[in-house]
């Protein structure tokens, strides 16, 4: 069976680690994320699912995000706690550190799209739902689920 399918896409600036037993990028990095949702329809329909609403789901997704260092929920209470990191680097160097905790136990381009896939499906009627992630031109993970 065929599908029709449209794509949105946003971006925005972050900063997160990695576990560096596995990755070598395990050090404070930042990106310029790019996140492409494309949302399909079984059939030939004319019409999936409104374009700029589409896009106004995503942005409310990744706006806690925007700017922020993105850290996994396992880093958290490090970071928030009181007299934790974030506290710390504030008190004692004087920058302003926004945290960003995404629930799963790292961060990376592919938890990052099954968070978003997971987010949207839930708000969002269709078929079947495909979430890219870029961190750098050429590096893209991709989390894709047919819903039904």
């Amino acid at each position: 069976m065929p599908y029709t399918c449209i794509s949105v896409e946003d971006s925005f600036p972050a900063a997160h680690y990695t576990n560096p037993r596995l990755s070598p990028a395990g050090t404070l990095h930042g990106h310029n994320w790019r996140v492409r949702v494309t949302v399909c329809k079984e059939g030939r329909s004319g019409w999936v699912i409104d374009a700029v609403k589409l896009k106004e789901k995503l942005k409310e997704i990744i706006d806690p995000f925007r700017f922020s260092l993105i850290v996994p929920e396992t880093d958290a209470k490090t970071w928030l706690a009181p007299e934790g990191l974030r506290e710390i680097i504030e008190e004692n160097i004087g920058v302003k550190v926004r945290i960003a905790v995404l629930p799963y136990p790292l961060v990376s381009a592919e938890t990052f799209a099954h968070y978003v896939h997971s987010r949207l499906s839930e708000e969002i009627s269709c078929d079947c739902l495909k979430v890219e992630v870029e961190e750098s031109p050429g590096e893209m993970a991709t989390y894709d689920e047919c819903l039904q």
